[in-house]
């Protein structure tokens, strides 16, 4: 272990040194003498901020969300280790790469100066000013620690990296690929909104020797370092509590000094919260078409594609449910458009055809064979095909029930997140139609540690699951066709075998043989179109056929602010085209307080 992880306990971060000492005192840590050039704000005796020697325009104001990801007592900021990972809090805590930015449709970088992409070298250029609340840089050491424990945990990063380390200086990161790969794989990996710059090596560097698992359980939650817009400050079972990094590389963009997340757990709370004015923004949250209408003025709906939604999640090592027949007999049971129309017509979408490739994606990607793929009947329930599968399978029907030679009903827990209302209802309408044909399902709703924790530790034989990984990313079917594989936000708990599946062949006759995942990580280090498009149809159709996921319905994200006491950026800015406008606005200085 090194000095610097030795000495981590008695670090002193700038921001509390600041509250100790004072102005002079910031001066000091920083090594320069004399006036620190910014003014700064001191406690008034009330408690709240004034400007001192000019103003800094710090108001001591605070802008109020929420978490629905659990008790934030129970809850931790390593993205590596997803069980009772808070997202939100993370989001605001520590810097992305960059972000694609669905207004524009382009990418804006954030915590990198620049990057570049020549052959098989990227390279990333960290900006200048990107430091830990500490007041310590973030180095290209930080970076690549990082990247190396990604590589430990199957990060789709390394299906196209060869190596990575250090550049010219302290602040630049070299990525070697195994080959030249397209640049918009690269982009769309490292702009994904949950890849964060979370490597601070005083934590992270215990892990480099030890296998992944370790890194996987590893709860981060005391003395929290991040390098994002706001800093740690405390945590219980209400609410987390951030302050305004003032080592931040943008925080003189931020004028407000608290952001608290308070702990809502489903989504009649958030929308309550809405309504009576006690949360000023909302992550993301479902609203159906009467409550948007009730809203009062002040909230402001922002809608931004989601490339994500609800979908069902199989173990694959079930006696029963690890059965392809039994697997195509469910898809073919549900009627995905009542699902979609039930849960929220205003902002769902059914897949037209059980591929992996979202709703609005299949027919441009798979051209001239979209036809050919097995649509399940997307509008219908199709139950002589799903009682031929089943009897193919080994199964009969007696007293209105499926049963195995042992008279057991197929059925059993059909796990779904607790609170998720538009979820809530896709689950009754799934499992209603399940048992009206003749399965024996129950629901059982669980909170999102346990929820989470059941399908990560393979406690499940079938349940609701999103079946895309969302954002931008989606949208290029390599990112959800490797997804669905190797299902990476609960570990792999699925139990997917990777290797080589048989399925029936695509022209129609005989049978075809292919290792899914190894073909769509060619995807990564392929420039060829035409040879891409071919890649993704063949393992489109293994998803298709073999349904390691089965995708139900798509969505648009909604996302929501008010403005009756914070000035929010006018309704056409393009900012509010990144995923999510309560994060991202507030760093712009496209969401502050008034005065």
């Amino acid at each position: 272990m090194s000095q610097a992880t030795d000495d981590y306990s008695d670090l002193i971060s700038r921001r509390k040194f600041v509250k100790l000492t004072g102005v002079s005192g910031a001066a000091a840590l920083a090594g320069c003498g004399g006036d620190s050039g910014d003014g700064g704000a001191t406690e008034s005796d009330d408690g709240g901020a004034t400007d001192s020697e000019g103003g800094s325009g710090v108001l001591s104001a605070t802008l109020t969300g929420a978490t629905n990801n659990g008790v934030p007592s129970n809850l931790h900021v390593n993205p590596m280790a997803t069980q009772n990972y808070d997202w939100i809090a993370g989001n605001h805590l520590f810097e992305r790469f960059a972000a694609y930015n669905f207004s524009t449709q382009e990418f804006e970088l954030a915590g990198l100066e620049s990057w570049s992409f020549e052959g098989q070298t990227v390279t990333l250029t960290l900006r200048e000013d990107l430091a830990w609340d500490t007041g310590d840089p973030v180095t290209a050491d930080d970076v690549i620690l990082q990247f190396k424990l990604m590589k430990k945990t199957g990060a789709t990063l390394w299906d196209f990296a060869d190596s990575v380390e250090k550049g010219e200086d302290d602040k630049t990161v070299v990525i070697t690929l195994e080959r030249p790969s397209n640049p918009e794989i690269i982009k769309h990996t490292l702009a994904n909104g949950d890849l964060r710059i979370h490597g601070y090596q005083p934590v992270y560097e215990q892990f480099l020797d030890k296998d992944a698992a370790a890194v996987q359980q590893f709860q981060w939650e005391e003395d929290i370092h991040g390098n994002g817009p706001f800093s740690y400050e405390s945590k219980n079972d209400q609410a987390w509590t951030l302050s305004r990094n003032d080592d931040f590389h943008s925080a003189d963009d931020i004028n407000f000094e608290t952001y608290e997340l308070l702990s809502r757990q489903d989504n009649t709370a958030l929308q309550q919260g809405l309504m009576g004015g006690e949360l000023d923004v909302v992550t993301s949250l479902f609203a159906p078409p009467k409550i948007v209408a009730n809203f009062p003025d002040r909230v402001e709906e922002v809608q931004l594609p989601a490339k994500w939604g609800y979908g069902i999640m199989f173990n694959h090592d079930d006696p029963v449910f690890g059965k392809r027949k039994v697997r195509q007999a469910v898809a073919h049971v549900i009627n995905r458009k009542q699902v979609a129309d039930n849960a929220g017509p205003r902002t769902k979408d059914p897949a037209p055809k059980v591929t992996g490739i979202a709703p609005s994606d299949q027919e441009s990607w798979l051209g001239d064979a979209f036809d050919s793929f097995e649509g399940y009947g997307m509008s219908a329930t199709q139950s002589e095909k799903a009682a031929t599968l089943l009897r193919e399978a080994g199964y009969s029907k007696s007293s209105g029930k499926w049963r195995d030679g042992d008279g057991n009903t197929l059925g059993g827990s059909y796990v779904t997140p607790a609170g998720w209302t538009d979820w809530t209802t896709a689950t009754n309408t799934v499992v209603d139609q399940l048992n009206a044909f003749g399965f024996d399902f129950e629901i059982n709703s669980l909170p999102g540690g346990d929820y989470f924790g059941a399908y990560i530790e393979s406690n499940f034989k079938m349940g609701a699951f999103y079946w895309l990984p969302g954002g931008a990313r989606s949208s290029f079917p390599y990112f959800p066709l490797r997804w669905q594989l190797k299902a990476p936000d609960i570990s792999g708990g699925h139990n997917f075998s990777t290797g080589e599946h048989t399925v029936p062949a695509m022209n129609g006759s005989g049978e075809m043989t292919l290792n899914p995942l190894e073909e769509i990580r060619t995807v990564a280090t392929t420039q060829d179109e035409a040879q891409v498009a071919e890649t993704v149809k063949r393992v489109a159709w293994h998803h298709n056929q073999n349904l390691p996921v089965l995708g139900l319905v798509g969505k648009l994200d909604q996302s929501w602010l008010t403005d009756a006491e914070w000035d929010v950026v006018s309704k056409d800015d393009p900012a509010r085209g990144v995923k999510w406008p309560s994060h991202w606005l507030p760093k712009q200085g496209k969401l502050s307080a008034t005065e």
